[in-house]
């Protein structure tokens, strides 16, 4: 069971206790477990670690400074020395070996019995305790949502790195960054740790296997227990939707299969007519109804999205997102292309399709290059381009894009406001938002 803690600093932050903090005041940080208190001259049996350790100095040591070292192997966070009755004033000798060896040290005046500053201990844990259960509730409603989504994995992925304000990747091993290379394929293979964690510079990361991939976290302070299960959350539904995604994409070339096996006629002519064909992605309702009635065998529905074969004339309306005509055989490779135009089809509100206009004319390589460069400060924060795509999709509305989001609008200047940090660029220039939606296209 993992227990609870509460930075020093939170305590000694209660006016009620009137705490004076003699020396140590740099490691305020460190985590509290309980008040023990103790007036044995050598009290380090009886200790466990991260304790705040309570005395009035009734058996005051002889040997101060052994004392102190003592409670120092011991994992004791703090001392906290009462005054009255027995010393007017905290011992100098336990001051300067407290100073000398990093102890904080903290002076409990007359007035405050050490039962309160174990009474404040506990209600600061209690108030930890719902807090994070409140936030556990909530993220795991929020991933729930986040994987009854057309682009489920992505959508995952995207409400993790927001709720937990971090950089969450799905690493294939054999695309994984240098510094992680060797443990994310450790990792994934089943043969090495089940999870593990680094520092990579200023991060903190965090690996778990999914499938035959790997969740890293990166973050600049370490996962709290409630966090932790969080991402416990996320890699037990991204597990599950990585064989759902496959899945959705084969049975789409299964329908087109058996619908070959219905027809009387040559491929999928008896019952599209002759090809070529296209692959809608979309969310919303009215469009799925459409779509089901007129080619229901064709259509696969997926919690709240649905994907559909359909002639490539057939005239489509609403956020989808219509994939480039293409013949029998290639239906199943369109199916992740109409899914990567439903993400821009979602932000504007009509239909996507592949480019036909200036995109044509520019070389795919060089427009994703191009689409990387400037975008390149956000590329691990799929959360700010995401909010980018939506809010520049909506012309710059922020109600608007807050209600495709899902989001409060002042959550939505708040993101935009960092991506223009982010990108040094001034979002309310016609050339910055014209440069960044091109890129935003041609990042898909």
């Amino acid at each position: 069971m993992v227990v609870q803690t509460v930075p020093l600093r939170d305590l000694v932050a209660r006016v009620d206790l009137g705490l004076t903090v003699l020396c140590g005041a740099d490691a305020l940080e460190r985590p509290i477990r309980w008040a023990h208190v103790s007036e044995l001259a050598d009290p380090t049996p009886y200790l466990v670690g991260e304790e705040l350790l309570l005395t009035a100095g009734v058996r005051f040591p002889s040997d101060v400074p052994a004392y102190v070292a003592g409670l120092v192997s011991s994992g004791v966070s703090a001392i906290g020395f009462g005054v009255e009755p027995e010393f007017p004033t905290v011992p100098s000798s336990l001051v300067e070996a407290c100073a000398a060896q990093g102890m904080p040290l903290l002076e409990v005046p007359p007035s405050t019995p050490f039962l309160a500053v174990s009474q404040a201990l506990g209600a600061l844990l209690a108030e930890i305790a719902v807090r994070e259960q409140r936030m556990l509730a909530d993220s795991q409603r929020a991933l729930t949502r986040a994987a009854t989504r057309v682009r489920p994995v992505e959508s995952v992925l995207t409400t993790l790195a927001v709720v937990l304000n971090c950089r969450a990747d799905l690493v294939d091993p054999s695309s994984a960054p240098g510094e992680l290379a060797s443990l994310v394929a450790r990792v994934a293979s089943g043969t090495g740790p089940r999870s593990a964690s680094a520092q990579v510079g200023d991060d903190h990361v965090t690996l778990d296997p999914v499938e035959s991939a790997v969740l890293v976290v990166r973050r600049s302070a370490p996962l709290s227990p409630a966090e932790r299960a969080v991402v416990a959350v996320a890699l037990a539904l991204l597990g599950l939707l990585r064989r759902d995604v496959e899945s959705e994409r084969g049975q789409i070339a299964r329908l087109a299969a058996s619908a070959v096996l219905r027809s009387e006629a040559s491929g999928l002519e008896g019952v599209l007519g002759p090809g070529p064909y296209r692959v809608v992605a979309g969310e919303s309702r009215a469009d799925y109804d459409v779509l089901a009635q007129r080619y229901g065998p064709l259509v696969s529905k997926e919690g709240d999205g649905f994907l559909a074969l359909v002639p490539a004339a057939f005239e489509v309306s609403g956020p989808v997102g219509v994939s480039a005509p293409v013949p029998e055989q290639d239906v199943e490779g369109a199916v992740a292309e109409a899914e990567a135009l439903l993400a821009r089809a979602k932000a504007t509100g009509e239909p996507a399709f592949p480019a036909s206009d200036l995109s044509s004319l520019v070389d795919p390589v060089a427009a994703r290059a191009f689409a990387r460069r400037e975008l390149a400060a956000l590329l691990g924060r799929p959360e700010l381009i995401e909010t980018l795509r939506v809010w520049l999709g909506q012309h710059g509305s922020w109600d608007r894009a807050a209600a495709v989001l899902d989001v409060h609008r002042n959550s939505v200047r708040h993101r935009i406001s960092h991506v223009e940090r982010l990108l040094g660029r001034d979002l309310g220039t016609a050339d910055a938002r014209a440069s960044l939606w091109l890129a935003l296209t041609w990042l898909d």
